[in-house]
């Protein structure tokens, strides 16, 4: 499912099916209180990707109190971007790369033909670049005055700032005793089930933890404009970071080219449709299995005649193939010095 059904009512109502489901969060449903059973970070088995197993507490907005636990899986990409994934797929049957896999390898049908003829003939990428590479003057200036802005802006905050560091280095402490006490509870419909002792002092703990919030928000209010704007000035600077240089475009040759692939995606098309019955079929698997069998061509004054050699460990498919290419022969495709163009096996 995607980012639309990850309600925690969605969710629940997994509880009395025989399906699983995974679904990826929202920013803000990823606060690092929600965290707990974390274990090492494993590599992406078919990415570049850093995995966290893990297990998340969601509270359902449509019951207070209910918390709802799952299997969360974190996924911190080497580009810098994270994204959580969780799950009621246990352990034992898919781990954390396979959980991974199965969800971002999930495309829509309406989708899946552009995947195809995007992974086919490579129009997702611009051909047009050159080998040189040219500075960006203004993003190079926008980055220097946004660091000339941060630097003010922190220098002027300089003891606000320095007591909410001050107040994230107890939260620390705090997070880590307040998930050692919730990895002790069991979740059992909706409701966390502790010892009397570890239960008061996990809402000692929780207690302790607003205060600190209290007190951070309140710092903050105090200087509330310049804060949003430092917030609003580091978030640009992450974002355009190391956008200082770029590559120089020909688009008119990038123009023509992904004019001759969608040509070429269409005559595939025409292919399958007219001479192969509306057989389906991936272009990866045309390329593999048709267009590069071997074959030989005699040419004459008038003709030109295309021998395909026949692969034997495809027998099904060659049958097929022998068709449609009849068929196609009757089309009367001519070469451009003229010649009827026909094609055999």
């Amino acid at each position: 499912m995607d980012g639309g059904a990850n309600g925690v009512k969605t969710l629940r109502a997994f509880g009395d099916s025989d399906d699983y489901f995974i679904t990826i969060l929202d920013y803000n449903q990823t606060k690092t209180r929600k965290f707990k059973h974390i274990r090492e970070e494993k590599r992406y088995k078919y990415g570049n990707a850093e995995l966290v197993d893990s297990k998340i507490e969601l509270l359902d907005s449509n019951e207070l109190g209910y918390i709802y636990e799952c299997r969360a899986v974190t996924v911190k990409w080497d580009n810098g971007r994270k994204s959580v994934l969780i799950t009621d797929i246990p352990s034992e049957l898919l781990d954390a790369s396979e959980v991974t896999k199965k969800y971002f390898d999930r495309w829509p049908m309406q989708e899946k033909q552009f995947r195809d003829a995007k992974s086919g003939v490579n129009i997702h990428r611009t051909v047009g670049y050159g080998k040189k590479i040219e500075n960006y003057d203004t993003m190079d200036e926008t980055h220097r005055e946004l660091c000339k802005g941060i630097a003010q802006l922190k220098a002027e905050l300089e003891k606000p700032l320095s007591e909410i560091e001050s107040i994230e280095e107890k939260l620390t402490d705090l997070y880590k005793q307040e998930r050692t006490l919730r990895e002790k509870s069991n979740i059992v419909e909706g409701n966390r089930v502790l010892g009397e002792a570890d239960s008061t002092e996990l809402k000692q703990c929780e207690a302790r933890i607003n205060k600190c919030l209290h007190q951070q928000k309140a710092i903050e209010n105090g200087h509330k404009d310049d804060f949003k704007r430092l917030k609003k000035y580091l978030k640009e600077e992450k974002r355009i970071r190391g956008k200082d240089k770029v590559y120089r475009i020909d688009t008119e040759l990038d123009q023509i080219m992904t004019c001759f692939k969608m040509s070429f995606i269409n005559l595939c098309s025409l292919f399958l449709t007219k001479c192969m019955d509306h057989e389906r079929f991936e272009l990866q698997t045309l390329f593999e299995s048709i267009f590069q069998l071997g074959g030989e061509a005699f040419i004459s004054d008038d003709a030109k005649t295309i021998e395909l050699e026949m692969n034997p460990k495809e027998p099904k498919l060659m049958g097929k193939l022998n068709k449609g290419l009849s068929i196609l022969n009757t089309i009367d495709i001519h070469d451009l010095n003229g010649r009827c163009v026909k094609f055999d096996m």
